[in-house]
């Protein structure tokens, strides 16, 4: 299929297994089990195409494509799951069997297109899955994975859940939850991403440096030294640095002591909210600075955390290893009570309503709906969501954007965007980033926050 690749992508997923240390191949590799519109299948040593069967057993050397408006869904013999969209070919390359430990290594190849991994949670960590697509190496230890190849060989890779990094040309980076990172053929992995904060914007450039748009009124906006920035997150009136050692910086207001953050160590995730700062350490603890008015920081007893969210409010969510959510702080209408939600991938807090998405693309949302910023139970594809002052925004595995709610400034005007990466929502103001590394902008513009038609975050 892709036999003359002048680099490789490989995409190593540490997967589950009864059979890892049996020594032995199962005796069925993976069985394509939904498919919709046009897709085929090539079997090995076949060189012809025919029409895909649900329940078809797929086995080392087959090869899968959807045609347009297409999609199809694989599972492994571990649970694990490939989702290909429109105008996507992958191939099963091989499986292989330690004769010493019996550890098992799927490799499939992508060419084009963009596949989803839902991957079962680590057992062995010999045994793997690997992706093979035209620039660099991405390593994932369980959870859910974007992969996205376009006609050059570029690939974006969002990581949906989990541990990811990218390995390109010697360079090794971790791909924070929720973050996107491009590989382009011949250069090392960047991190590229945007931050919507009330009045302002926020973006991280490719070489790790930042730059910012709009309401500087607190000098929230003056980041133009920051340096190894590997992801920002912007609040009311302050704007939050990662560093790649694990530090945080941050600037702008501090009368809550927002900005007091410069001894925490060991950091892998920030969030700023309006007068609070969070951030996610390695170990799956929380550490919070700021406002505790409405106790959006009784964080002190949560643990085996992977992603926080809290985004301009007065409450804080933070999502669970296993799917399950937590919440505390304002909850006037409800927005914290999240404790039965199960099978959670991503989470995202609005001014007064939660958001989570499911790993089957599905949304769920509660809290206040006056403008129907909850009424996401039709979505469906969905692969990132954002939440805004009273307006939800998703972003489908196509590029294509959706939202609800409050739509005064046009914050909600989405609908003919395309090519999207991330989308980011302040209060009144919307953002995407695009594959190319451009930047959309919709909603109130009072102070320049939406003036990024020259940005260039690659």
């Amino acid at each position: 299929m892709h036999k003359k690749l002048l680099s490789i992508l490989v995409l190593s997923i540490l997967v589950a297994s009864a059979l890892v240390g049996c020594g032995s191949s199962p005796s069925t590799l993976t069985i394509l089990s939904i498919t919709e519109g046009n897709v085929s299948v090539m079997k090995a040593g076949t060189g012809s195409w025919m029409d895909a069967e649900v329940g078809m057993a797929l086995e080392p050397g087959d090869s899968i494509r959807t045609g347009d408006n297409s999609s199809a869904k694989i599972t492994f013999f571990d649970g694990s799951t490939v989702e290909l969209q429109a105008g996507t070919e992958i191939e099963i390359a091989s499986l292989d069997v330690s004769s010493d430990s019996g550890s098992i290594t799927v490799t499939l190849e992508q060419g084009i297109g963009s596949i989803i991994f839902r991957v079962i949670k680590i057992v062995d960590p010999a045994s793997r899955y690997e992706v093979e697509t035209p620039t660099g190496t991405v390593a994932i230890r369980g959870s859910a994975v974007q992969v996205n190849v376009i006609e050059d060989g570029t690939t974006w890779v969002t990581n949906l859940e989990g541990d990811v990094w990218a390995i390109a040309q010697g360079v090794e980076l971790q791909i924070p939850q929720g973050q996107q990172c491009v590989i382009r053929p011949g250069q090392p992995p960047e991190l590229v991403m945007v931050s919507v904060g009330t009045y302002h914007t926020v973006g991280l450039m490719s070489d790790g440096t930042v730059v910012a748009a709009g309401n500087n009124t607190w000098g929230q906006c003056n980041v133009s030294n920051w340096t190894e920035i590997v992801q920002v997150a912007a609040g009311c009136l302050h704007t939050v640095g990662l560093r790649s050692d694990g530090t945080v910086v941050a600037i702008g207001e501090n009368s809550y002591g927002e900005c007091n953050v410069s001894n925490w160590t060991g950091i892998v995730q920030v969030v700023a909210g309006c007068w609070h700062t969070v951030g996610v350490k390695s170990d799956g603890t929380v550490v919070a600075v700021g406002s505790n008015e409405y106790g959006q920081r009784n964080i002190g007893d949560w643990t085996d955390i992977i992603e926080v969210a809290g985004c301009c409010c007065y409450h804080t969510v933070g999502l669970e290893s296993d799917g399950s959510v937590v919440a505390t702080g304002f909850n006037i209408a409800g927005q914290c009570n999240v404790s039965n939600w199960t099978g959670i991938v991503q989470i995202a807090a609005g001014i007064r309503h939660t958001v989570g998405l499911r790993p089957d693309g599905t949304v769920v949302a509660i809290g206040e709906n006056s403008y129907g910023e909850c009424n996401v139970g039709n979505w469906t594809g969905i692969v990132q969501i954002a939440a805004g002052y009273f307006c939800t925004v998703g972003l489908k595995s196509d590029g294509s954007v959706v939202a609800v709610g409050h739509n005064e400034w046009g914050q909600c005007d989405v609908s003919n965007w395309t090519g999207i990466v991330q989308v980011a929502a302040g209060f009144h103001h919307t953002v995407g980033l695009k594959s190319d590394g451009s930047v959309v902008a919709t909603g109130y513009n009072v102070d320049g926050e939406c003036n990024l038609g020259d940005w260039d975050l690659n």
